[in-house]
């Protein structure tokens, strides 16, 4: 397999529609002034890797928006960048997980997880209570997705790695989410007004669109007449999310950060705040912060410093000692 080269920004293609952005070089960081150097860089507090999920149909430009601004707060961190593609809605079981294993193949090169063995060989040392002879990978992990594409493809990825088994992780390996516009009910309506900005060619975009209201309206029958599960697929991808292993890093405290508005005609607010509250019916660490007037995926031009202080104090929340539950409290408006 030919190794393709760097992009800009430091970035490397490790699968299609998947980025490694590698951190800054220390040349870089050292050449900043120690102003520069204390806003940008907390103490040793940053995470170790940031995982970005974009919303479906985004372009790598508009990811990278997101991504710079981490790459500004957290200059060492590396990152790991997800594109969402339309197709990913209607692609079966497999090819879901066939798209986000390059993700999983990239957290085993960066010892964020153990890498995976033959399974007659883990099974026989299970059953032998043959113990690991080396530590479990301990990450810190900051999760930021983007509209129910990035977290379908989240939820695929939290779906690959419960198969495997870890040991038991501690509050020393931080992690912590943030949830832009999602996830929502994924009804007809907001599927199509997320297609209709997708496809520029007014015939094309017809055909697509009557073919998403049909899919819906098949999918529909098929559930009334019980000849498929009752649960839709973005049922079990909001349940999934509400997991408290959503990932192997993942604690029932571990701190998630709904971003959601008022004004979005996409993913209703109301959606995101049903979510946001069975979290906390289960127990989860929620906080919620509701815009009043910025579009889908749109919260962090309307108003970049509301929504940045919100990242960066979930962060801090993840990294502080002593971090409990009790911190739970949604912050919504």
């Amino acid at each position: 397999m030919k190794i393709p080269p760097p992009l800009q920004n430091g970035l490397i293609v490790i699968g299609k529609g998947v980025y490694l952005r590698k951190p800054l070089e220390k040349a870089v960081v050292n050449a900043m002034s120690l102003e520069e150097m204390s806003n940008k860089i907390a103490s040793t507090n940053q995470p170790s890797l940031i995982l970005i999920f974009g919303w479906m149909g985004a372009q790598l430009p508009h990811i990278l928006k997101y991504s710079n601004a981490y790459a500004g707060m957290y200059p060492q961190s590396t990152q790991v960048i997800v594109r969402s593609d339309p197709s990913y809605f209607w692609s079966s079981e497999r090819s879901k997980r066939a798209s986000i294993q390059p993700v999983v193949d990239a957290l085993e090169s960066l010892a964020c997880i153990l890498p995976a063995q033959s399974s007659t060989v883990a099974r026989v040392l299970r059953e032998a209570d043959v113990r690991p002879v080396l530590k479990f990978p301990s990450p810190s992990v900051l999760v930021h997705t983007f509209s129910n594409g990035g977290a379908w493809q989240l939820a695929t990825l939290s779906e690959l790695l419960s198969s495997r088994s870890y040991p038991p992780m501690s509050k020393l390996s931080p992690a912590a989410l943030v949830l832009d516009s999602c996830p929502g009910d994924g009804g007809v309506e907001g599927t199509v007004k997320a297609f209709s900005g997708l496809v520029r060619n007014p015939v094309l975009r017809s055909v697509v669109l009557f073919v998403i209201r049909f899919l819906y309206l098949f999918a529909a029958i098929r559930r009334r007449l019980h000849l498929t599960r009752s649960q839709s697929v973005f049922d079990g991808m909001k349940a999934r999310l509400n997991t408290e292993k959503l990932l192997p890093w993942f604690l029932k405290d571990t701190p998630r950060l709904y971003l959601f508005s008022s004004k979005d005609d996409v993913i209703p607010y109301h959606e995101v705040e049903k979510h946001a509250q069975q979290a906390k019916d289960l127990g989860l660490n929620v906080r919620a912060e509701r815009f009043e007037d910025s579009q889908h995926v749109a919260h962090a031009r309307a108003d970049p410093e509301r929504y940045w202080s919100a990242v960066k104090q979930l962060w801090e929340e993840a990294v502080r000692p002593g971090n409990t539950q009790d911190t739970s409290k949604s912050t919504a408006e």
